[in-house]
C-alpha cells in the first residue's frame, strides 16, 4: 500500500482537528493530566501516556481518544517509544516524554 503526501497531509490534519476539538471541549481534564504528567516526569525522568491513564480516570462520556491531547504541550519532549499498556490499544507504539529543558 502506497501512502502519498495528500494522504499523509490529510490525516494530519483530520488529527489536528480532533485534538484541537479535545483541548476546548476538555480543557480542565487534560490540564489535570498534564499536571500529573509533569508530577511523573518530575519523578521518574521519563512520562508516556500509560502512566497517565494508570493514574487518571476517563470521565463519564468522554472519548478515550482525549489521551491523545495530553502531549501536544510546549512543556513536553519526545524522547522515545514504549508499548501502549492498555489491552485496547494492542500493544501500539506510544510516545515517551521528557520535560523540556530537563535531563
Amino acid at each position: 500500500m502506497q501512502m502519498t503526501t495528500s494522504n499523509v497531509a490529510h490525516g494530519r490534519a483530520r488529527r489536528d482537528q480532533q485534538l484541537a476539538l479535545f483541548e476546548s471541549r476538555d480543557a480542565a481534564f487534560l490540564a489535570r493530566c498534564r499536571a500529573l504528567a509533569v508530577l511523573v516526569a518530575r519523578d521518574k525522568g521519563e512520562v508516556s501516556i500509560n502512566d497517565v491513564r494508570s493514574l487518571m480516570e476517563l470521565p463519564r462520556g468522554v472519548s478515550p481518544s482525549v489521551f491523545g491531547a495530553v502531549f501536544r504541550h510546549r512543556k513536553f519532549e519526545a524522547i522515545g517509544y514504549t508499548q501502549a499498556a492498555h489491552p485496547d490499544a494492542h500493544a501500539r507504539a506510544v510516545r515517551v516524554y521528557k520535560l523540556k529543558g530537563e535531563k
